[in-house]
């Protein structure tokens, strides 16, 4: 698969979690679960796949830079 086309994929999968807790950033869903404003579940398994998203995106952006 081409990266761009991944990267893009990953992405939008962030965007997603984002709309569907109303969250800016990994950091807002993770204190709103901590806080109690989102239940716990699914919303940890959705941090956890936003966090994985991330660094799977910066991997393919390690990639694309050399070649």
């Amino acid at each position: 698969m081409d990266i761009e086309k991944e990267i893009w994929l990953a992405e939008l999968e962030i965007i997603n979690i984002r709309e569907r807790y109303d969250v800016l950033a990994r950091q807002d869903l993770y204190r709103a679960i901590q806080d109690g404003q989102i239940a716990a579940h699914p919303a940890w398994e959705d941090y956890i796949v936003w966090k994985i998203k991330e660094v799977h995106i910066a991997g393919l952006r390690q990639l694309a830079d050399k070649q």
